[in-house]
């Protein structure tokens, strides 16, 4: 044995080492994300805006009273925007979009409008928000409500069906 031979052997072990390891750092920070995987996010916030809605939007009994069927939550919020509705409203969507999950609350914010006939206009009134829009990434999530419209100032004393229009996303 001579002191090339120990020398060559050394270089080698550093050098595969030092190539082992940058060929570690580099798999396990590069983050490589496809066109399929990029709208991922906004396809779960959509999903979970559109299951809010529904679930907000199931028939309850309230009671007896005058009305065709049961009204859902929804039904009712949307019936006393005039007055808590939109409030009442915020609380419940806040309530289940941020439950938390594993330790980690999510934090959604929204706005949300409601888009109905006025004759033969078509108008939008402001519902309820949680803050102003000012974000690029966001998701519009929308649900169509009967409501009985002699509850409502800007509404025919009539039953009719008004769009809600829900603009989601993560803060």
């Amino acid at each position: 044995m001579n002191a090339d031979g120990q020398l060559y052997t050394i270089e080698g072990v550093a050098a595969s080492v030092l190539i082992l390891t940058t060929v570690y750092l580099v798999l396990n920070t590069t983050t490589i994300l496809t066109p399929g995987e990029t709208h991922i996010y906004d396809m779960q916030l959509e999903q979970l805006g559109n299951d809010i809605l529904g679930t907000m939007d199931l028939n309850q009994i309230w009671g007896t009273g005058s009305h065709k069927y049961p009204k859902s939550p929804l039904e009712k919020y949307i019936e006393a925007i005039d007055t808590n509705g939109g409030d009442l409203f915020k609380n419940e969507f806040l309530t289940l979009s941020n439950e938390e999950i594993v330790g980690n609350p999510d934090n959604i914010k929204f706005t949300a409008n409601i888009t109905y006939r006025d004759g033969p206009d078509v108008k939008t009134r402001f519902f309820s928000k949680t803050h102003d829009y000012n974000r690029e990434r966001a998701v519009m999530v929308t649900r169509w409500v009967n409501v009985d419209g002699a509850l409502i100032t800007d509404l025919d004393d009539r039953y009719q069906t008004v769009l809600l229009e829900v603009l989601l996303w993560r803060d």
